[in-house]
């Protein structure tokens, strides 16, 4: 049971449920973006989520609470090795399709989730430092409804 929000509960729940898939080995996978040493191929949660929250019964005393919320979590790849953009992308979208595939295998991530799922995502690509190092990233909206029970 959740009271309050499942965010905490369902960020960590993806998180583990990604870095333990085979097709993620070698990828840092973070709750949040890491303060240091951002590997080459990272997955993190972004900073900010919105929220709609619903009680489906008025009544007096503790009361269920729908909730539904989305978030970020940031896919990147950075190639340093002289490899193109076409390189990165295409790593990058490798770690997309797991994400989404994790989400489609388990929808019910946690205990209180009724479902998570991907709705979306934001491309960003570039060049990084001196110009022969590239990076592709995506913003991938991710979107959960859950039940929270006293």
């Amino acid at each position: 049971m959740s009271t309050g929000t499942t965010l905490p509960a369902v960020k960590r729940a993806i998180v583990d449920a990604l870095a333990a898939r085979p097709g993620m080995a070698g990828v840092q996978v973070s709750y949040e973006m890491p303060q240091r040493g951002v590997l080459a191929e990272s997955v993190w949660w972004g900073e900010d989520t919105e929220t709609e929250t619903e009680i489906p019964v008025m009544r007096a005393g503790t009361k269920k609470v729908d909730e539904l919320w989305s978030g970020m979590l940031v896919v990147q790849v950075l190639i340093t090795d002289g490899r193109d953009a076409e390189a990165a992308d295409l790593r990058a979208a490798a770690l997309l399709a797991e994400v989404q595939q994790c989400l489609a295998e388990q929808p019910r991530i946690s205990p209180e989730v009724q479902w998570a799922e991907m709705t979306g995502w934001a491309h960003h690509v570039g060049p990084i430092g001196d110009g022969t190092s590239r990076g592709s990233r995506f913003d991938v909206a991710i979107r959960v409804r859950a039940r929270l029970s006293p």
